[in-house]
């Protein structure tokens, strides 16, 4: 009986120590302060980071910074859409209008929404702009840059 008891108490205090880590690391503030690499320095200038060092960037993150990376959402698609939106088409058979330019005038319209929600998820990161970085756990020194704060 004498055993089991101190298994089980050896047991508590081990599984209290992993519940209750003392090295835990705060979330700290950033300025990027390269682009190409990425490089972040950290708010009081203690220490920089550098990706794919001790700096590892979000997906979601870089999925936003991606977003519209040729510019082709947003000098492209509106001059699309507006030639679209001028075509007009009559029956060859009959000679009337014809109903293609609704529907020409529908789809440029959901393209248009679709194009501005896309737009307005982008994230564009410059020097100097201020990020939000997280500790990774139990790699010493290593964060992730998880959002650019505004």
């Amino acid at each position: 009986m004498g055993q089991q008891y101190s298994f089980s108490k050896f047991l508590a205090k081990e599984i209290k120590k992993r519940d209750n880590p003392t090295d835990l690391k705060e979330v700290v503030f950033g300025f990027v302060s390269s682009i190409e690499p990425l490089k972040v320095t950290t708010e009081g200038g203690a220490f920089t980071l550098s990706e794919g060092n001790d700096l590892f960037v979000s997906e979601q993150f870089r999925f936003r910074c991606n977003i519209d990376k040729t510019s082709a959402l947003s000098s492209d698609v509106p001059s699309l859409i507006e030639n679209a939106k001028s075509v007009s088409e009559t029956h060859s058979f009959t000679g009337s209008p014809c109903s293609m330019p609704s529907a020409v005038d529908y789809l440029s319209q959901a393209i248009e929404k679709i194009n501005a929600e896309l737009l307005a998820l982008k994230c564009e990161i410059e020097v100097g702009d201020k990020v939000i970085l997280a500790p990774l756990g139990d790699m010493y020194g290593k964060y992730i840059l998880l959002d650019k704060v505004i």
